[in-house]
């Protein structure tokens, strides 16, 4: 069985962080205190409470709902901790951002951009933490005005049209990018932005590409949400392609309907995007944001594209600049 101490040692050697226990002042249930060990501790200066596992039999769902109360409650990142793991529950664990620790094997702390496989005393960076689809979102709101500083993570996943679950692990990963801080109120976790000039030009090299792949259709199901070219014209001087543009969530295109649809290009009304999210989140109307726009077309070669990418990009850093000023 693992002791503080030993979780401790065993951080601070793999990692040189400075680790000082610190006391737990919420209340917790009688359920979570009785599956686990908690520990609160600051972990160069950010509040974690560390969860020690009693019963490692159980299902790991059932730790990963224990730790959305335990972060609840606290207001500081909640790390598993465990003797022993098998590979399916963490890969688990790590796909849904949850940290945790295995004594003497690994170090999974997305907060804190760290993950090491500490087996063998072998410390070999297995991954770090980059913008996920949610978070990149998040971001797209920011600038476009429509997320702020100082709401509430329940705002922000209402205007992403996410869970609460989801928006706060994205939250999480953009706190430990150094996009924004987490401010803690009793309850309540309130989100502070860096400037939108800033978040603007790390996007520029951190964004992560939207589309899944595409193809031309001969017809479309649905509201049509205007992407690529036809985006590009709607914001833009460029004269409109004839086969317009459209962007579907991959969620929404069944086998079936892509089957049907399918077609090759001199027979095509339409090229379909298929997108990694949801397109319509922050849309202008029945185009898709025109932040995106700038990212599918910044590195076009063609002159004319050049041109009309400029025209957008001049105008939204106006506008970024303008709130700035504002604010």
């Amino acid at each position: 069985m693992k002791t503080k101490k030993e979780i401790f040692e065993y951080i601070q050697n793999n990692t040189n962080w400075k680790i000082v226990s610190n006391n737990i002042t919420v209340n917790v249930p009688l359920y979570l205190k009785s599956g686990y060990d908690l520990w609160g501790a600051k972990i160069e200066d950010i509040c974690v409470v560390f969860a020690n596992v009693k019963d490692e039999t159980i299902d790991i769902r059932v730790h990963q709902n224990a730790i959305k109360r335990l972060d609840e409650l606290t207001s500081c990142h909640t790390i598993l901790v465990f003797d022993k793991l098998d590979s399916r529950s963490i890969e688990s664990l790590i796909k849904k951002h949850i940290p945790f620790v295995i004594k003497d094997k690994q170090i999974y702390m997305p907060f804190a951009l760290l993950q090491l496989q500490t087996q063998n005393k072998k410390n070999t960076p297995l991954r770090e933490v980059s913008l996920t689809i949610d978070a990149d979102v998040i971001l797209i709101g920011y600038l476009d005005n429509q997320i702020h500083s100082g709401m509430m993570i329940k705002e922000i996943a209402q205007a992403i049209s996410r869970e609460l679950r989801a928006t706060s692990q994205a939250l999480k990963v953009l706190e430990a990018l150094g996009y924004v801080q987490i401010e803690a109120s009793g309850r309540s976790r309130y989100i502070h932005f860096i400037s939108p000039m800033e978040v603007y030009e790390r996007l520029k090299e951190e964004a992560k590409l939207l589309v899944k792949y595409s193809f031309f259709a001969k017809g479309y199901i649905g509201e049509k949400l205007y992407s690529g070219f036809t985006a590009l014209s709607h914001y833009s001087t460029l004269i409109e392609q004839k086969i317009k543009t459209v962007a579907i969530s991959h969620k929404q295109l069944t086998s079936k309907q892509l089957e049907a649809l399918e077609c090759d290009e001199d027979e095509a009304e339409y090229k379909i995007e298929v997108w990694d999210r949801e397109p319509s989140v922050f849309a202008h109307k029945d185009t898709i944001n025109p932040l995106y726009v700038i990212r599918f077309f910044k590195n076009d070669e063609d002159e004319r594209v050049q041109e009309a990418v400029e025209q957008l990009e001049t105008r939204i850093i106006e506008k970024i600049r303008d709130e700035n000023e504002r604010d």
